[in-house]
């Protein structure tokens, strides 16, 4: 009986050693961390405009599709300055071909008075040397030379006409890109009324707002939690980080869905420990420093969400990554530990 019991006891210390033995091997093959969270795409729905809310048209935790409306603000005063931007864009246009009429017509008298100015001076030229040849008297040669003066001075300001109406059409082009530019954002503005979701996903806390309430521009009304991807922080600790690496495949056990696993996949690890981004990270430089193993944000995707198992942000999981090489009887034991 003794040596039964000596055989007994020596069985169970083998079996120690060797569940030891497996529980390390397994650790370092499939470096786990229950330090990990659900996380989503999460967009804040804000307004572009100013105004009163007129209908809400979703409720609290509502599954919204991408391009679904979700609530509308007044839309009058919108509609009332892109009333006033057409009307000035209308006035501009009108303006546009008076203009140009006024171009036409200036551009025909300098054609008209540089013929006039042109045998004006072909006529003083001549007076002059019939007056020196005394066939004609220097007050007729004067009078023709005093009516060129006059056409050049007439041409001179049919010129600065046409300059003035060449000017007016590049500002009037000028107001009417910018009238143009004001209807356009004055649609953009009516359309901005009623907001619609950018996903599909959840709407939650949307029972902080209400018909009547007046919201502002980018004020924050509520978040809209996106269901088509999820992904995992997994904070592993930096003793760990040597076997994870981006495109490793890994399970997820949501503590939600104990008796369900999710499979997914590295995507890539922080550029730092999680404290070094907070606002007053550590500061080590003590004479009582106290060495603490850091943890290192690690992104994981869901690569197979089941929508009979929704996830939810901020929820726990344990995440499980599978190294390369994996010996078989390690692969068989990881089950069961």
């Amino acid at each position: 009986m003794r040596w039964i019991k000596r055989f007994a006891v020596l069985i169970i210390v083998v079996l120690v050693a060797f569940g030891a033995y497996a529980y390390f091997q397994i650790s370092d093959y499939y470096p786990s961390t229950d330090d990990a969270y659900v996380h989503a795409h999460v967009v804040n729905i804000a307004p572009r405009v100013t105004g009163h809310i007129v209908a809400l048209y979703v409720r609290d935790n509502q599954t919204v599709q991408r391009g679904q409306p979700l609530l509308k603000i007044d839309p009058r005063a919108y509609e009332y300055k892109l009333e006033q931007a057409e009307a000035e864009l209308a006035q501009a246009e009108r303006q546009r071909a008076s203009i140009a009429a006024k171009i036409d017509s200036a551009q025909a008298q300098v054609q008209a008075n540089q013929i006039n100015y042109a045998n004006a001076a072909r006529n003083a030229d001549r007076a002059k040397a019939l007056a020196a040849k005394q066939y004609l008297s220097a007050q007729a040669a004067d009078d023709a030379q005093t009516k060129a003066a006059e056409l050049q001075a007439q041409l001179q300001a049919n010129h600065a006409s046409l300059a003035g109406a060449v000017s007016e059409k590049s500002l009037n082009k000028a107001r009417i890109a910018a009238a143009e530019a004001a209807v356009r954002m004055a649609k953009l503005d009516l359309s901005e009324t009623t907001i619609y979701a950018p996903i599909t996903g959840v709407v939650s806390k949307v029972d902080k707002i209400h018909i009547g309430d007046v919201v502002s521009v980018n004020q924050d009304l509520f978040p809209l939690i996106g269901n088509q991807a999820y992904w995992i922080e997994a904070n592993y600790k930096e003793t760990d980080l040597d076997r994870v690496h981006p495109g490793l495949a890994a399970t997820i056990n949501i503590d939600m869905y104990p008796n369900h696993t999710f499979k997914g996949k590295v995507v890539s690890i922080s550029g730092g420990a999680g404290n070094a981004f907070s606002l007053l990270p550590p500061e080590n430089a003590t004479g009582n420093w106290v060495k603490v193993t850091q943890r290192v944000p690690v992104r994981i995707d869901v690569l197979n969400p089941d929508p009979k198992l929704p996830l939810h942000i901020g929820t726990s999981a344990t995440v499980t990554v599978t190294t390369k090489h994996v010996p078989g009887w390690v692969t068989f034991l990881q089950p069961y530990f």
